[in-house]
């Protein structure tokens, strides 16, 4: 009888102990938005979910943006993305002297730097 009744009052003691600490925890925790995933688009802006998730479309976008701005006289042949290479070819005006299509070969790669950073322009300039 007298076993039984410490056994009880010792794991009364335990679960009131327990529960103490779980309070504890529980009022500091932080709580994640309604969104299904547990707050998972919180942190990675790379899911499909988040607002700064990029498409390939949208990085064409970005990137043809980003030349015609600097560079409103120079054509785009083309871009292709291949991994995280950007493959980007341009037109220049007819009788462009090769200094000024060096400069443009430059700038263009700088525009497309900052405009998409995750990839590495390989920038050709022809004269057309």
């Amino acid at each position: 009888m007298l076993r039984s009744l410490a056994v009880l009052l010792s794991a009364a003691l335990a679960l009131s102990g327990l529960a103490a600490c779980q309070q504890k925890y529980t009022k500091n925790s932080a709580t994640h938005t309604r969104d299904g995933v547990l707050g998972i688009t919180e942190t990675n802006p790379n899911m499909p979910l988040s607002a700064s998730f990029r498409t390939y479309p949208d990085d064409l976008r970005v990137m043809q943006n980003a030349i015609s701005q600097r560079f409103p006289k120079v054509s785009i042949a083309s871009i292709s993305l291949n991994g995280p290479t950007a493959y980007v070819r341009l037109n220049a005006p007819a009788h462009t002297p090769p200094e000024e299509i060096e400069r443009i070969r430059q700038g263009a790669t700088e525009a497309l730097a900052a405009a998409a950073p995750r990839y590495n322009a390989n920038v050709t300039v022809i004269a057309k």
